[in-house]
């Protein structure tokens, strides 16, 4: 898997700080990422990951949950309410699976939910997400990876639909819009993913597309509720 190629436009490269206290998870992520065309940098701790939001201005942080000293909701709520910097999205990676803590990642500012142990391909969808970077790659790979693509798919629906969660119960308007801003940007680019690149069976695509129909429906509505509260 290391060995794929990445981006062939270095334009397409994504900036990524990848944040774990496990040293040889961080290398080895940022390994992968570099080897697939992108600029990767890590950090050991929460501190040491705001610091590198602020100097390295990453497009995208991988963000351990479950990190010693500031862990890392903790850390995304920092850089979320950090001025003055250029907001990356933020990707949960964690072994907690209770919507309860899932639905406190949707809180904290996280744009995604990564359920460890991360797999190469989860890294691959993630980046296609973000950057759109690794079409053709992500393609191939789904050909003989389709049951895990269309899981992650699920799951970041779901994800999805807990940021509605947020939104719809939280009477900050700051924490509400941006949930809706996020889930609007998530389904975006689920269309687009589910409509050109997915390459999937119709009985795969199916379940899909009921799933991303009724978060669109949520979203309508809770949009409506927001607008009605001060």
């Amino acid at each position: 898997m290391l060995g794929q190629q990445g981006p062939a436009n270095p334009e397409s490269a994504l900036r990524i700080l990848v944040v774990d206290d496990y040293p040889d998870t961080c290398e080895t992520t940022a390994t992968l990422l570099n080897l697939r065309g992108h600029v990767a940098h890590t950090a050991l701790t929460g501190q040491e990951a705001i610091r590198e939001v602020a100097e390295f201005a990453p497009d995208l942080v991988l963000l351990d949950i479950a990190m010693p000293g500031m862990n890392g909701i903790e850390v995304a709520q920092a850089i979320r309410g950090t001025e003055g910097i250029r907001e990356p999205a933020i990707a949960a990676m964690s072994g907690y699976t209770s919507l309860v803590h899932k639905r406190r990642c949707a809180s904290a500012g996280f744009d995604y939910y990564l359920q460890k142990p991360v797999d190469t391909i989860a890294i691959d969808q993630l980046l296609w997400f973000e950057g759109n970077a690794v079409r053709e790659r992500f393609h191939t790979l789904m050909q003989d990876d389709v049951a895990m693509t269309c899981e992650l798919t699920r799951s970041q629906l779901e994800f999805a639909g807990l940021m509605l969660d947020v939104a719809s119960t939280s009477n900050n308007g700051t924490t509400r819009k941006a949930c809706v801003e996020k889930v609007q940007r998530m389904l975006q680019r689920m269309t687009t993913y589910l409509t050109s690149e997915a390459g999937l069976l119709p009985s795969h695509l199916s379940p899909l597309k009921t799933s991303l129909r009724k978060l669109e429906s949520r979203l309508s509505a809770v949009k409506k509720l927001s607008a009605l509260k001060p």
